[in-house]
């Protein structure tokens, strides 16, 4: 079908806008501020009392609306171009022309919510909301001070990651439940090891998606062979 002069004009100006858009190894703090954000903004309202059938409602309506949204900007690049220049400064080059990065991070929260107990669904997914953003971070500021792991992540933003998601356990479980010293301690350094290495697994799937998951099962399996 041939296309007509505005859309090739559209499709040239959208090539030239990708060119503008972070990539992977850029710093692109706006982004990480939306992944952070995003991430409390679920555990605060699953915290709230939110029962886990509505948790997986509002989630799935949620990433239900996202798929609709994206796959009509996919298709029409007028409208596309519309959703680039509002959501612009959180995406990345790769996502002008696919599916963003939002609906493996809420399905992601969705499939938390709705299989792991409480705890386990919040601290997997906080995981995902500070401790892989502050790697990404680190990694890409100081990693070229340390070794690179697989996948192309480093040393450095790794154990950065470790320790955010080992803080992390640390005060959530503090705060949240009545163990002893050791059994805290060891539980928040087994989540944080946990939550922090999931990205470095061999697996073909959005960190967004395979951090909470894996972490989760991980994180539920410790918890339950603990006793806690």
């Amino acid at each position: 079908m041939k296309r007509t002069t505005a859309e090739l004009k559209l499709n040239h100006f959208l090539g030239d806008f990708t060119m503008r858009f972070p990539i992977r190894n850029d710093l692109h703090l706006a982004r990480k501020m939306w992944h952070f954000i995003m991430g409390l903004l679920i555990v605060s309202i699953y915290s709230l009392g939110v029962s886990r059938s509505l948790g997986v409602i509002i989630l799935g309506s949620v990433l239900g609306f996202d798929l609709i949204l994206e796959g009509i900007r996919l298709k029409n690049p007028i409208w596309n171009d519309k959703f680039l220049r509002f959501w612009g400064p959180f995406m990345r080059a790769h996502e002008v022309r696919e599916f963003s990065t939002v609906p493996h991070y809420v399905s992601a929260a969705m499939i938390a919510v709705g299989v792991f107990p409480k705890p386990v669904a919040i601290l997997s997914i906080l995981y995902l909301a500070c401790g892989d953003p502050f790697a990404s971070l680190m990694g890409i500021l100081f990693g070229h001070k340390g070794p690179t792991l697989g996948r192309g992540k480093t040393w450095v933003g790794t154990s950065a990651g470790v320790l955010i998601c080992t803080l992390v356990t640390f005060f959530y479980l503090k705060t949240t439940m009545t163990l002893s010293g050791a059994s805290l301690w060891v539980l928040s350094w087994l989540g944080g090891f946990v939550g922090g290495t999931v990205e470095l697994l061999p697996l073909e799937i959005d960190d967004n998606f395979t951090i909470p998951v894996v972490s989760g099962f991980v994180l539920w399996l410790i918890f339950m062979v603990l006793g806690v």
